[in-house]
C-alpha cells in the first residue's frame, strides 16, 4: 500500500486520534487546526476511514449544544 502524502495539519489531526481515541473542533483549535470537518474531508479523500457521532457538551453558558467527534476507524 502506498504511503499517504499528509499535511502538516492533516498529520497533527491523525496523531491526536492516535493518541487520543477521537477528536473535536475545540480540541483541534488547541494544536492549531481552526477547520477540523475540513481536515477530516481532506482526510477520507485520501482513503483514511474516520467515524463521526454527534455528542452532547455544554458551552461556556453551561447550555447543551452538539459537536462532532470524530475517531479513526479499526
Amino acid at each position: 500500500m502506498a504511503e499517504l502524502i499528509l499535511s502538516e495539519q492533516e498529520q497533527l489531526v491523525i496523531d491526536y486520534m492516535k493518541v487520543q481515541g477521537s477528536i473535536t473542533t475545540l480540541q483541534a483549535f488547541g494544536i492549531g487546526v481552526a477547520r477540523l470537518a475540513s481536515r477530516v474531508y481532506d482526510l477520507r479523500a485520501k482513503g483514511v476511514n474516520i467515524k463521526r457521532e454527534m455528542i452532547t457538551v455544554l458551552n461556556r453558558k453551561g447550555e447543551a449544544c452538539r459537536v462532532a467527534r470524530y475517531w479513526l476507524a479499526a
